[in-house]
C-alpha cells in the first residue's frame, strides 16, 4: 500500500532548535500586564483563588447570574450599580484590607487591587486626538469667513464633501476642545484670545 507522501519523507533531527528556551515558554504561563494585579499576584495560588483575594471574578456568569427576563437583568444590574454590591458569587470580604485564617493557612485579602483598578479607570485622560493638516486649513478658513454660521458654512465652495451644519458644528467643536490646535491659530492670526459666539441655529 502507498503510504502518504509526508509519511514518506525522512524526519530529520532539528539540530538548531534550543529545546530548553522552547519548553520554558510552552510551560510559562504568560506575563501580567496589569501592574495592580502582577504587584498583588501570588503564583503558588490558582486563577480563581488569586482573582478571589483580589475582589475580582475569573468568571463574570458566575458574578453576575442569568436571569429570566432583559428586564430582571437590568434591575439587578442598576441596583448593584447604585449600591456598588459585590454579588455573593464573588468574595464579599475581598475589598476589606486584612488577612482571614483558614486551618493553618494565612489567605492574604488584596481588595485594594480592585479599588486602585476602579479608580484608574475613572481617571481623566487628556484625548491624542488630533486633525490633519488639511482640516486645520479648512477650520480656520471657515472661522475666519463665517465665525460660528455653521449655515453658512454649508453653502461654501470648499465644502466638498458637502457636510451638514451639524457636522461642521461637531467639527469645529472638536477642533476648538484642542488647545493645540487653538494655540496655533492664535499665533498664526496674531490673536491673543478667542471670542466667538455660537448663533442660535437649532429653531431653525
Amino acid at each position: 500500500m502507498v503510504k502518504v507522501r509526508k509519511q514518506r519523507q525522512k524526519k530529520s533531527y532539528n539540530y538548531a532548535a534550543n529545546r530548553k528556551r522552547m519548553n520554558k515558554k510552552q510551560t510559562r504561563d504568560g506575563k501580567i500586564k496589569c501592574p495592580e494585579a502582577k504587584g498583588a499576584w501570588e503564583k503558588s495560588r490558582t486563577v480563581s483563588k488569586n482573582f478571589k483575594n483580589m475582589g475580582l471574578s475569573s468568571d463574570p456568569n458566575a458574578a453576575i447570574p442569568i436571569r429570566k427576563s432583559q428586564k430582571q437583568r437590568v434591575e439587578v444590574l442598576k441596583k448593584s450599580l447604585q449600591s456598588r454590591d459585590i454579588p455573593k458569587d464573588v468574595v464579599s470580604n475581598a475589598l476589606e484590607a486584612g488577612t482571614r485564617r483558614r486551618g493553618r493557612r494565612w489567605l492574604h485579602q488584596r481588595g485594594h487591587v480592585a479599588k486602585e483598578l476602579e479608580e484608574n479607570a475613572n481617571a481623566p485622560r487628556e484625548s491624542g486626538f488630533r486633525y490633519s493638516k488639511g482640516q486645520v486649513t479648512l477650520i480656520s478658513y471657515y472661522l475666519d469667513k463665517y465665525k460660528l454660521n455653521y449655515k453658512a458654512m454649508v453653502r461654501d465652495r470648499k465644502n466638498y464633501e458637502q457636510e451638514t451644519w451639524k457636522q461642521l458644528r461637531r467639527k469645529i467643536r472638536k477642533f476648538l476642545s484642542i488647545q493645540e490646535h487653538v494655540d496655533g491659530y492664535l499665533k498664526s492670526r496674531g490673536l491673543e484670545r478667542l471670542s466667538l459666539e455660537e448663533e442660535d441655529t437649532d429653531s431653525d
